[in-house]
C-alpha cells in the first residue's frame, strides 16, 4: 500500500534536497523528503559563496547560519606543488551587494536546512533508504523504501528528484 500521493518526492536530505523541498512546499507543493540517515551526519566542511545569501534568506533561515557560521570576505586557491596563490575577495565581485560568505560546518548547516523543510510543512523522513524507483508512463511514480527499523514503504508521487550527492541513486 502506497503513503500519501505527493506531488514531489526528494531523494537526499542535504542542501540541494532541503533546499528543493522548502522551496517546492513554499509554492504550495505537496512535497516528501527521504534521507537515509539521521542529522546531525557527518559530511566534509562548507565553504559557501556570497550568492548563497539571497537564497538562504529565501529559505528563512539566513539568520540562523550566520549563527552557526565564520563570515568570510574570499577565498584563496593554491596551485598543486607551487608557492603560487590566487586571492579572490568577494567585494571585487561584479555583484557589490555581496561581500561575504560564511563557513559553516556541514553537520550543522544540513541539519539546520533539513530542520527548516520540516517547519515549512515538507513531510520529511530520516532513516529512510530509497531502494527503487517505478516510473509509470502516465501514471504516478512509485518510490519504494525501507526504514532503520526494516519497514518498506512505497511512495506514490507525480516527480521524483534525486538528491543524493555525490553516490547518486538514480
Amino acid at each position: 500500500m502506497s503513503e500519501a500521493v505527493s506531488d514531489v518526492l526528494i531523494i537526499g536530505g542535504g542542501p540541494a534536497g532541503t533546499t528543493a523541498a522548502t522551496l517546492l512546499q513554499q509554492s504550495g507543493r505537496r512535497v516528501v523528503l527521504l534521507e537515509k540517515e539521521h542529522h546531525p551526519r557527518f559530511h566534509v566542511g562548507e565553504s559557501l559563496l556570497p550568492m548563497n545569501l539571497p537564497i538562504l534568506e529565501r529559505l528563512g533561515v539566513l539568520e540562523q547560519v550566520r549563527d552557526i557560521g565564520v563570515i568570510k570576505y574570499g577565498a584563496e586557491f593554491g596551485s598543486a606543488g607551487q608557492d603560487r596563490y590566487q586571492t579572490i575577495q568577494f567585494a571585487n565581485a561584479l555583484d557589490k551587494n555581496h561581500t561575504h560568505a560564511f563557513q559553516v560546518r556541514r553537520a550543522e548547516f544540513d541539519e539546520l536546512l533539513f530542520r527548516n523543510s520540516v517547519a515549512k510543512g515538507v513531510t520529511a523522513r530520516e532513516g529512510v533508504r530509497v531502494t527503487g524507483v517505478d516510473f509509470r508512463p502516465g501514471q504516478n511514480t512509485l518510490v519504494h523504501s525501507v526504514d532503520d527499523d526494516g519497514r518498506q514503504q512505497t511512495w506514490e508521487t507525480r516527480y521524483v528528484i534525486d538528491a543524493s550527492g555525490r553516490d547518486t541513486f538514480l
